[in-house]
């Protein structure tokens, strides 16, 4: 159920966490072939399978004529497509995240997207694009459109011995509060982002499992009101690769090294071009496919390229659980503690930790019932700042059909930051109409909207 996790949050959105719940999906996911404690997920109030409320794509073989064996024909037969579209109507009660002349509005969120995937015996073809549009009614200088298009290809060396190329093109905005935001005195901040990569992963060995990924993202950054932000361009190059070992129990250990190389554009940003180096060690703990859980500790270096500049070493950690307290409800949980660039290179660096809660409970087969809380604090290093934001939040959705679906979702944020400008609260109302042709095959389910980055 991946499309539940996607409600739009119109405010501030954090830095992606290597860890916690994300890092046990990587790592359960991404090596489902030798990793037994994938079983809890799958078994997972939003993993379960809902197969009377998930249906089929398209098959584009049907555009064709019954009678039509031609080669075109035969090439369009090898693919599905995956549409779904979701329009959200809600209350924001400060579009601005501002401390002060905090400005309610009524909101519409449409976003669609859709997937073209091949279903072919061996490799795979991934095409996805996707548009999200919002629209504020007391604020139009806040309506934003973002866009995207994705690609992707899997090759198949041997059984369960693949490599998978992705890219993708993306114009998208900043969210207000967020680190590079400009503030509520300017048009909201918009960006072109460039991204190409490629993963390996090596699973044919019931106890060893591998996997390498390199990728390139650049991302370049729109004037705002006829302000240049070129000063905020950087082009980022990232290696990781985890290496892990099955006992053939109920443990599986990994060790987890990564290189990131940051490098800003334009002079004046010069001084926060870095090198960042990550090695961490790590267990993930099946118990009878009911709970599992993952951590990993360790410790990342980074070096910048001005020499007048201290190194910073920093621990590095995360722990996640998932736990099915009964076969309704799920509880999660995670934390963790990283090095991190800020997306403001006159903020520096900051080390961040916090941590998450949540809870899903299904009373009956339609309906999912979730709750969460997070707290994350963000220490920058070059700049006498510190942020502590909390959220906690309620989603309800249920399922009309297989085709059809509808949700209710509040939200409250708290900024508490010493930069007086970042400090605010926001709270969110939304309610959510879908429709989708996803994401159920002859096989099962798949999740076609997953480039393979992670």
């Amino acid at each position: 159920m991946e499309f539940l996790r996607s409600w739009p949050s119109p405010g501030r959105r954090r830095a992606l966490w290597l860890g916690g719940p994300v890092f046990a999906a990587i790592l359960l996911a991404a090596f489902s072939g030798a990793a037994e404690a994938q079983l809890a997920g799958k078994e997972s109030v939003m993993g379960r399978p809902r197969l009377d409320f998930q249906s089929f794509g398209l098959s584009l073989d049907l555009l064709t004529r019954p009678d039509d064996t031609s080669d075109m024909a035969r090439v369009g037969g090898s693919f599905d497509l995956f549409p779904r579209a979701t329009l959200d109507v809600g209350h924001d009660s400060n579009v601005l995240r501002t401390t002060d002349n905090e400005i309610e509005s009524a909101f519409t969120e449409m976003k669609a997207e859709a997937a073209l995937r091949s279903n072919w015996t061996n490799h795979e073809a991934l095409l996805i694009v996707g548009v999200d549009d919002r629209r504020v009614a007391d604020r139009s200088r806040e309506n934003t459109t973002d866009v995207s298009l994705g690609a992707a290809a899997r090759f198949d060396l041997d059984h369960d011995l693949f490599t998978r190329g992705f890219a993708e093109i993306k114009r998208g905005h900043i969210p207000r509060g967020d680190d590079a935001d400009p503030g509520a005195g300017f048009e909201p901040l918009t960006f072109n982002q460039y991204l190409a990569g490629a993963t390996f992963d090596d699973r044919q060995n019931d106890r060893l499992f591998s996997r390498f990924v390199g990728e390139v993202v650049h991302r370049s950054y729109n004037s705002t009101d006829g302000v240049s932000r070129d000063s905020l361009d950087r082009t980022s190059f990232n290696l990781r690769g985890l290496v892990g070992v099955s006992t053939g129990g109920e443990y599986d250990l990994f060790v987890s090294p990564s290189l990131l190389r940051e490098v800003f554009v334009e002079d004046i940003s010069e001084d926060q071009n870095s090198t960042r180096a990550t090695v961490t060690v790590g267990a993930a703990r099946d118990i009878t496919g009911v709970s599992v859980f993952t951590g990993r500790v360790g410790v990342s270096h980074r070096i910048f390229d001005e020499s007048d500049r201290d190194s910073q070493t920093d621990l590095v950690a995360s722990g996640a659980l998932l736990w099915n307290v009964t076969p309704v409800m799920t509880f999660s949980a995670g934390a963790d503690i990283e090095n991190q660039q800020s997306d403001d290179p006159t903020a520096g660096t900051k080390l961040v930790h916090g941590f998450n809660l949540g809870l899903d409970y299904d009373p009956v087969e339609q309906l999912i019932l979730s709750g969460y809380l997070s707290y994350s604090n963000e220490d920058y290093q070059q700049t006498d700042r510190e942020d502590d934001d909390y959220t906690v939040g309620l989603n309800a959705t249920y399922f009309i059909n297989e085709y059809l679906f509808a949700g209710l979702r509040f939200e409250h944020e708290v900024s508490d930051s010493t930069l007086a400008s970042r400090d605010f609260e926001a709270s969110t109302v939304a309610f959510r109409i879908g429709v989708k042709l996803c994401c159920r095959i002859d096989e099962g389910v798949v999740n076609p909207f997953n480039l393979g980055r992670l």
